[in-house]
């Protein structure tokens, strides 16, 4: 190859490397330029979360606020004795009323072979008086009379010892007050837990209110239903505890009217003295976050402020409040649900920004 056909190819080359380098930097400029424009450009974002007094916040602008449906509500003053709240389990009573059966069968047991033995004790006394009286009779047949009665009566030993058994066994699982009730064939309190009419109730006390079982009125509704209370009646200390709850445990019966056997139960202890003040904040009002009640309470014209909202004591459609909220407080009735959306929304944008 001459050194002409070499020049010829090193400059095509170079002009083919030119080509490809102007290429490069022209369809890159656009990402060239905006990064070094970037940090004159960059605009932070306004977000409508914000905190206020230590609670969470969220600004609304009234616009978005008539579009999305924001109501709220002024609460009035309420006032409401001392109560508490205590939790329990329906409990299936099929295995006292097995109890029972048992023990029934077991007694009447007992009063059949009562009576074969009362009559096998008077058999063998009379053939007895006739052996002595001139041997009127044999003294196999005294001694077989004998025999009977004698087994008569360890039969009727067993059942009465089977009826105790049975006895003990339900005081023992279920206290002496249910053991009364399934032992009586009278009674219409068992009859009326047989056929279903009421439930029975294990409610645990804390530790500090067990002296207010069966003294302060207890109000009995399913956990997932708080608006549907009943009044429950008190029957006997629980012999067993609730592995789920510490505490003192006492047997109520209440109607059974949308009452399952598992189903958890809260329940409302009055304990009277003197009522206090507050507000009842309405159920719509209530929204749920991290386990706990919140409400929102309109601030400014465009502020809405996260509360806590107490659950220990529920009146009419609502829960009682004496700590968080005053009388004319504007909680957010609709839209508290948004809201929070909103504020979640807020919280992972930041979240993602750092």
């Amino acid at each position: 190859m001459n050194q002409r056909v070499q020049t010829v190819i090193i400059a095509s080359m170079a002009v083919v490397i030119a080509v490809l380098v102007w290429a490069l930097i022209y369809f890159a400029r656009d990402e060239l330029h905006l990064k070094a424009k970037a940090p004159e450009d960059e605009v932070p974002l306004q977000s409508a979360l914000s905190h206020q007094g230590g609670s969470a916040a969220v600004r609304l602008s009234k616009e978005s606020q008539a579009a999305s449906g924001i109501v709220v509500h002024a609460l009035e003053e309420a006032r409401a004795g001392a109560a508490a709240e205590v939790y329990g389990v329906i409990v299936n009573v099929q295995p006292l009323i097995d109890l029972r059966a048992r023990y029934g069968a077991a007694v009447l047991d007992a009063r059949s072979l009562r009576a074969a033995a009362s009559n096998g004790a008077a058999e063998y006394q009379r053939l007895k008086r006739l052996f002595e009286d001139d041997r009127n009779v044999s003294e196999r047949a005294v001694q077989a009379a004998e025999a009977q009665w004698k087994a008569d009566q360890a039969r009727l030993a067993a059942a009465e010892q089977s009826a105790a058994a049975a006895q003990d066994t339900i005081r023992a699982g279920w206290g002496d007050a249910l053991a009364r009730w399934a032992t009586d064939p009278e009674s219409a309190a068992f009859q009326s837990l047989a056929q279903q009419r009421e439930v029975l109730a294990q409610v645990t006390f804390p530790y500090d209110l067990s002296a207010q079982a069966g003294r302060a009125p207890l109000s009995l509704a399913p956990v997932s239903a708080p608006t549907e209370a009943r009044s429950a009646r008190f029957v006997s200390a629980a012999p067993q505890t609730d592995a789920a709850m510490p505490g003192v445990t006492y047997f109520y019966v209440v109607s059974a009217h949308g009452l399952r056997v598992g189903m958890r139960v809260a329940g409302q202890l009055k304990l009277g003295g003197n009522s206090r003040e507050g507000v009842v904040v309405p159920s719509v009002a209530v929204v749920w976050h991290g386990g706990k009640a919140w409400a929102y309470v309109k601030d400014e014209d465009d502020l809405f402020v996260r509360k806590e909202v107490s659950t220990a004591r529920e009146l009419g459609n609502g829960w009682f409040d004496a700590t968080h909220f005053q009388p004319g407080d504007e909680v957010v009735v609709s839209g508290a649900q948004l809201l929070l959306s909103e504020e979640q929304k807020f919280q992972i944008r930041n979240e993602n920004e750092d």
